[in-house]
């Protein structure tokens, strides 16, 4: 608070304006310092997900390299005229990530110079202890023969493992900049870079997370504390609260009378940049490197030298110029695109290219994420697809994929087929899941759906194949409810309007479902019913879970083109149906 009381007595003295921009005061401090405005340009990346470089059906785009010669242009002069930053779930998505661990992003970002990365949910999708190092900094890494060591901060003030704050993450960073004016004089400023994350155990592999003994403690007065103490004892002129998190949301339940000066976030793949009802500021740039957030923290130097945060402005988001982050013959756009990072980018290519180009074979439908009519919603003809290879890992009747699972499309674009390539599939399958197999029945599986009915059951079960569940909605003013109507197999109807035809409330039905939605335990809110799943892991129910979801996908893949010609087939039609 201090220094938002110097602000204010300043602005009571006319030395400063916040309705305009103002011009250096003629003469120098004591110690040399111009007075007048200065300001420091912030650029955050966030939910990169491995999307270094993507190649369309319009080409290959370096969108990194892009955004790096963007910070290069405003470093100009030295690698301090720049604050830059990253939101978090750096690696994994992109084909060029995930078949390298992660690789092309870890040494881009060091290349790059990042002053700090929160820690996302996804870090810890192949084992957090493997992307981050024990000095809490980022990966370690080899580059045309020489060994870097890589010093890019890891922060996350809040991550606990069996109850003490983990050492992996540092709570917070202080690194120095120069803040220069408009004539291109300079004064040193210090910021504090706090990591956080909002409580995203539901969003990860319960093995990979509550497994190991990780808990996220959402509480913002253990930012706010930081904060306070690094400015109040010096230690900082303006502080950033770095999160996982979205950063409106974040910055509303920070409030008023923090002394946090920016919030920067991510998590949500949103942009977002602008100011709560109480005035705190915020940016957020997006997902996979299709656009970058930006700020710029304003100081003002008085007469005796002293360098008094202002305000953060200037906050926008940038779209990454798909037509200027291509590079298609040497000199294509060099003026927009970083050196480094596009040598980074085009090994990682080189690297991949024989996964990349391998065809396993190739589909003549769009494969979308676009709800299928009829469905409620509740059904995608990617979702179809997805599930429908799980169930053949599991040898299945039934699959159930989550939404969020879906990262990926591959539609046709006006062509008669595309191929599908082992690249590819890893993007469909980019976690590593390994593949729950239970042999239930009908009766228990109809508690699936009953559970997939539920708000809470929805997130996890929320496509379906091998079944058709007719569903009914009911309008209740201010919400709506829905349950199961009927069921149908292979024609049949085994199930309807609460009662069962023959004997098929016990006849056996094998379920293939990824780890994520068989470990997840999400009670739903308003009816108190949990995931089934989790009470028959400890039963006989559970068969197997060994199979890895992207390696057997490809086996099984390959397994249907050879008895096929080719033609990987993809169902269109809705399992889950309004009634």
């Amino acid at each position: 608070m201090i220094k938002r009381i110097l602000a204010y007595l300043l602005l009571i003295v006319g030395i400063v304006s916040s309705c305009r921009e103002i011009e250096p005061i003629g003469g120098q401090a004591s110690d040399g310092t111009v007075p007048g405005v200065y300001s420091l340009p912030i650029i955050e990346t966030t939910d990169i997900h491995g999307h270094v470089v993507e190649t369309d059906n319009t080409g290959v785009h370096y969108r990194l390299a892009y955004i790096a010669d963007k910070v290069e242009d405003y470093r100009q002069e030295g690698k301090d005229r720049l604050l830059l930053i990253d939101g978090g779930d750096l690696y994994q998505g992109a084909s060029v990530s995930n078949l390298m661990s992660g690789w092309p992003v870890y040494v881009s970002m060091h290349k790059m110079g990042y002053d700090a990365v929160a820690l996302g949910n996804h870090e810890f999708d192949w084992g957090f202890e493997n992307m981050v190092d024990d000095d809490a900094t980022l990966p370690d890494y080899d580059w045309e023969g020489v060994s870097y060591v890589n010093d890019i901060p890891v922060v996350c003030a809040n991550l606990y493992q069996n109850g003490s704050r983990v050492s992996a993450t540092r709570d917070y960073v202080i690194v120095e900049k120069s803040a220069a004016n408009a004539h291109g004089d300079v004064v040193p400023v210090r910021i504090g870079i706090i990591g956080f994350a909002v409580d995203y155990a539901g969003s990860i592999m319960t093995a990979q997370f509550i497994g190991k003994g990780y808990t996220v403690k959402e509480d913002y007065s253990i930012a706010d504390s930081i904060a306070k103490e690094l400015e109040v004892s010096g230690q900082c002129d303006v502080t950033i609260l770095l999160v996982h998190g979205m950063a409106d949301e974040v910055a509303d339940k920070i409030g008023r009378d923090s002394v946090i000066d920016l919030v920067a976030g991510g998590h949500s793949h949103q942009t977002k940049a602008g100011r709560t009802a109480s005035g705190m500021p915020y940016i957020q740039g997006g997902r996979y490197c299709e656009h970058y957030a930006f700020a710029e923290f304003v100081f003002t130097v008085d007469e005796n030298g002293r360098i008094i945060f202002n305000k953060a402005d200037k906050l926008v988001d940038w779209v990454v110029d798909s037509s200027r982050d291509r590079h298609d013959y040497h000199g294509h756009n060099a003026s927009d695109l970083s050196d480094d990072i596009l040598a980074v980018s085009d090994y990682a290519l080189s690297s991949i290219a024989d996964v990349k180009n391998e065809v396993i074979g190739h589909i003549n439908v769009s494969a979308t994420s676009y709800p299928i009519s009829g469905s409620g919603e509740r059904a995608t003809v990617m979702g179809n697809w997805m599930c429908d290879i799980l169930r053949r890992i599991g040898e299945a009747d039934v699959s159930f994929v989550n939404a969020g699972g879906v990262r990926t499309t591959m539609p046709l674009n006006g062509r008669s087929s595309r191929d599908i390539t082992v690249a590819d599939v890893y993007e469909l399958f980019p976690f590593s899941n390994t593949t729950y197999i239970y042999s239930l029945t009908y009766a228990e599986l109809l508690k699936v759906l009953e559970y997939s009915m539920t708000s809470g059951g929805e997130t996890l079960f929320s496509y379906m194949t091998g079944i058709d569940c007719r569903f009914v909605k009911t309008n209740h003013g201010s919400y709506n409810t829905y349950s199961v109507y009927s069921l149908e197999k292979d024609g049949i109807i085994i199930y309807q309007n609460g009662k069962w035809t023959g004997d098929w409330a016990d006849c056996s039905v094998t379920l293939a479902v990824s780890e994520y939605l068989a470990t997840t335990e999400r009670t739903d809110y308003y009816t108190g019913t949990p995931n089934p799943l989790i009470e028959w892991n400890k039963t006989s129910r559970l068969k197997s879970s060994e199979l890895i979801d992207n390696e057997n996908a490809i086996r099984v893949l390959r397994a249907e083109s050879a008895s096929s010609g080719g033609l990987l087939s993809i169902d269109t039609k809705p399992h889950f149906i309004l009634y």
